[in-house]
């Protein structure tokens, strides 16, 4: 009989590691189990796993007062959802292109690209607080282990630069056609040079742009009701414009890959300033509640005693 079970997963290149599924089967709960499964997970991590000096996680709630004896807060993030949200993509087209004509045109990157964002077009201190790159429950840094990790999952990688970085990019990605955003973008799928993307911005709006990234995660079908896909999207930054720019963006490549007769239930991590104006982008879709918080938590391994 199963009573429950716990999970980790090695990443910043073997010295975290990121606790992930810790579970107890409800009639065993109350009784202790959790804490053995902790206990045992740490103890193994000791053993096996010599060089990991930290533990990290994720929770939807505050932590019980107990737990900030050994770990603490270092990051949190906002999280809306809805689903069938393919049946809205018309109607965030149109909250798009009323409000964001003046932004530059995101890109969908390359994996050769991405290994040069950090440190490069992109900071880690205008984009990741903490120095955190989420990537749905999974708080990991811009590591190279990690990338390659994210690259194996198979994450979207869609980005908006900064707009003193737009002369240092090498464009070789393909900008994403668009009335889909505004009518200043090009109809057609095509190579953008870097005179291509400045002409579709004003100076004066872009010239203090720091630069937005999202990454969606693969869809995976969840027994929610028939059909149902789940996307996950990772927004960093804090421009509440290029932020539904690149939901609407992220969505309309997961329709394109949804099965026939499918439909998407997602869930969109945001910085907390965002949570209010997203919701206004996304009202009247119908909303899909689980959680309104994610909390990021860590505690270092070489400093408790586990018994």
């Amino acid at each position: 009989m199963e009573v429950g079970f716990d999970s980790f997963l090695l990443v910043d290149g073997g010295i975290t590691a990121v606790v992930q599924g810790l579970r107890v089967a409800d009639w065993m709960r109350g009784c202790g189990v959790a804490g053995i499964l902790q206990r045992f997970c740490f103890k193994t991590l000791r053993s096996d796993h010599p060089n990991v000096i930290r533990v990290r996680l994720t929770m939807v709630q505050n932590p019980p007062a107990t737990m900030l004896n050994t770990y603490q807060i270092i990051h949190s993030k906002a999280v809306i959802s809805a689903e069938q949200l393919e049946e809205a993509v018309k109607i965030l087209e149109s909250r798009v292109s009323a409000t964001c004509d003046h932004c530059i045109p995101p890109v969908f990157l390359q994996y050769s690209e991405v290994h040069n964002l950090f440190p490069g077009c992109l900071k880690e201190e205008d984009l990741l607080p903490g120095g955190f790159l989420m990537q749905s429950w999974l708080p990991i840094t811009t590591n190279k282990a990690n990338l390659d990790l994210m690259q194996r999952w198979k994450v979207q990688w869609l980005c908006s630069y900064p707009f003193d970085a737009l002369g240092e990019v090498t464009r070789s990605s393909k900008l994403q056609g668009s009335s889909d955003v505004n009518n200043g973008i090009r109809k057609t799928k095509q190579s953008a040079s870097k005179d291509d993307l400045i002409a579709f911005t004003t100076p004066a709006s872009s010239k203090g742009f720091l630069g937005f990234l999202s990454l969606g995660s693969p869809m995976f079908p969840v027994p929610l009701g028939e059909g149902k896909h789940r996307l996950d999207i990772d927004l960093f930054g804090t421009d509440l414009s290029f932020a539904k720019i690149h939901i609407l963006y992220q969505l309309k490549e997961a329709v394109k890959k949804l099965p026939t007769g499918g439909s998407i239930v997602c869930f969109v991590y945001i910085e907390e300033r965002l949570h209010a104006g997203l919701n206004d982008f996304v009202k009247g879709i119908t909303p899909f509640k689980i959680c309104r918080q994610q909390l990021v938590l860590e505690m270092d391994l070489t400093a408790i005693t586990i018994s």
